[in-house]
């Protein structure tokens, strides 16, 4: 082939090697500037996963302590006992869990404060959860 009819001719028609050279390692380019903020959705996914199951572990032991400490006859050691009972059976999903019982006259207040595990590190995510209610008794 000349000159002329060299640059006559597209490009996708001149062969593989003069189109596809050039582009040679796009790919692994391409690919370093998607994988870092592609993992770092990832981990942020998986820590907000994390702290909404502590939440709910927090608010679920509150839930158990504030029911048994409302009970007709019931004591507030008995529904701090339910709730770290309750934290002790379901495992791991709360770091450091604090129990708080609290009485206001005809009410009874349950706070379970902690941390949820972290991914991500030097960072630490706190929860508290408060379940409330107000105790059984007879009136005349």
């Amino acid at each position: 082939m000349n000159a002329v009819s060299q640059t006559l001719r597209p490009r996708a028609a001149r062969g593989r090697d003069g189109l596809r050279a050039r582009d040679r390692g796009t790919h692994t380019v391409e690919f370093a500037i998607v994988a870092l903020p592609l993992l770092i959705v990832t981990f942020m996914v998986i820590q907000a996963a994390l702290v909404f199951h502590a939440r709910s572990m927090a608010l679920a032991a509150a839930t158990q302590g504030a029911q048994v400490a409302r009970g007709y006859g019931s004591s507030l050691a008995a529904g701090r006992t339910k709730a770290e009972g309750f934290l002790e059976s379901v495992g791991q999903g709360l770091h450091d869990p604090e129990v708080e019982v609290v009485t206001s006259g005809t009410d009874v207040t349950v706070t379970v404060t902690g941390s949820a595990p972290s991914i991500i590190p030097f960072m630490t995510f706190n929860v508290s959860q408060s379940a409330s209610g107000p105790i059984e008794r007879f009136v005349s």
